[in-house]
């Protein structure tokens, strides 16, 4: 018993590195110029592969839900590294004349493999730590928010020597990503769940739950209760972190205060996703969650009036919030509907992930930054009253 105990330790510190490695791509910023320069075009258009690679990831997603279902976890993870992998490397053999390639290759090729892989990763470290969800599910997820500031020197260095054929470098890391998943990931056993602790002390054995199927599950209220708390996380972070420099100046932000800004919530963001899905195990999944959007009302208040160094922390508290709620979805979804088809349910609520990203974007477009925030803030409100529509006591179940 001492042996899968170790070993589930092991396997999330794969996962962990799976993840690490994955979160390259989240340096994409720093490609945009060579992207304009090898396909001459500009910075807004430049971007697009990008956008698409972030709407086509929740399909993957979706994709790799069903595919483990399907197809088991191994081949779900061959197929998900193998378009990682392709959507790569033929993006840096795109003549200058085919930027809608790119499209093609990295939105949609990476976009759904991306997803898989993720959906794969994130199902997972829940199915092998019943007992502690957050914790497997926040350090895996805050290992993929650490990886844009550990890889962001590197992409910088490999852009400045070999220019857009690094596309080509972050291919072959990608293949050894995959020898890692494909060499370490594996599912628990059938029925595994956490022994007593060994001397005659207090247990922390999980006893088994009602696995859900996935038609059952859309059935349920929670889903849907689950899916608009994706879409009320959602606006208030993405509108600022599109906006926080170009904004940023009528706030009194200079260029070294904005490359702060940005490292901080960068840091944030990581924190939020390790602590408040950790702490959920102790305090309750509605707990952490409600701490989560009352953090993302209080940012927006502040940021009515904020300018200079309040400026900044509202995007710190906005990030620490964004990252730690998003890492309580896995936790609170396995503890509703079970782990067996965790991936393919977790995936489909995150269309309220998707319409909020959206949301965010025309927020801004048709209110402007200002009166967009105000209703992103109000939005974060209703969040904190759907929290409380999930069943169950204010506490997190076994």
């Amino acid at each position: 018993m001492e042996k899968k105990t170790t070993n589930r330790w092991v396997l999330l510190l794969f996962a962990m590195i799976c993840m690490l490695i994955m979160g390259v791509c989240y340096t994409y910023s720093l490609f945009n110029p060579y992207v304009q320069e090898h396909f001459g075009v500009d910075q807004a258009t430049a971007t697009l592969p990008y956008t698409i690679f972030i709407a086509v990831f929740v399909l993957g997603n979706y994709l790799g839900g069903v595919s483990t279902t399907k197809n088991g976890l191994k081949k779900t993870l061959l197929i998900g590294y193998t378009l990682m992998v392709l959507g790569w490397l033929i993006t840096t053999f795109l003549p200058q004349n085919m930027f809608w390639g790119m499209i093609v290759t990295f939105g949609g090729l990476f976009g759904i493999g991306d997803g898989m892989v993720y959906n794969v990763v994130v199902a997972l470290t829940p199915r092998w730590f019943p007992d502690r969800k957050g914790l497997a599910s926040g350090l895996t997820l805050a290992a993929l928010g650490l990886s844009a500031t550990i890889f962001s020197p590197m992409v910088s260095g490999w852009l400045k020597s070999f220019g857009f054929r690094t596309f080509m470098i972050v291919a072959f890391i990608y293949v050894g990503v995959a020898i890692i998943g494909l060499l370490t990931l594996k599912n628990p056993p059938e029925g595994y769940m956490v022994q007593p602790v060994a001397g005659g002390g207090p247990t922390n054995a999980v006893a088994p739950q009602k696995q859900y199927e996935v038609k059952e599950a859309v059935k349920t209220k929670e889903f849907w209760i689950v899916a608009l708390l994706y879409f009320c996380l959602c606006p208030a972070y993405l509108l600022m972190s599109a906006i926080f420099v170009s904004y940023g100046k009528s706030k009194g932000l200079d260029p070294a205060m904005a490359t702060l800004g940005v490292s901080i919530a960068s840091l944030c963001q990581v924190g939020g996703r390790l602590v408040l899905p950790t702490i959920s195990d102790k305090i309750g999944r509605k707990s952490a969650f409600a701490v989560s959007f009352l953090v993302t009302a209080a940012g927006i208040a502040l940021l009515t009036t904020a300018t200079g160094a309040l400026y900044v922390a509202c995007f710190a508290l906005l990030s620490l919030s964004y990252g730690g709620g998003n890492a309580c979805f896995g936790p609170i979804a396995a503890d509703i509907w079970g782990t067996k088809n965790l991936g393919t349910i977790l995936s489909l609520t995150m269309i309220g992930f998707g319409v909020g990203s959206i949301a965010s974007t025309i927020l801004n477009k048709i209110l402007g930054p200002s009166t967009a925030f105000i209703v992103a803030g109000a939005i974060a409100v209703i969040g904190v009253v759907l929290v409380f529509m999930l069943p169950g006591k204010n506490k997190k179940k076994a």
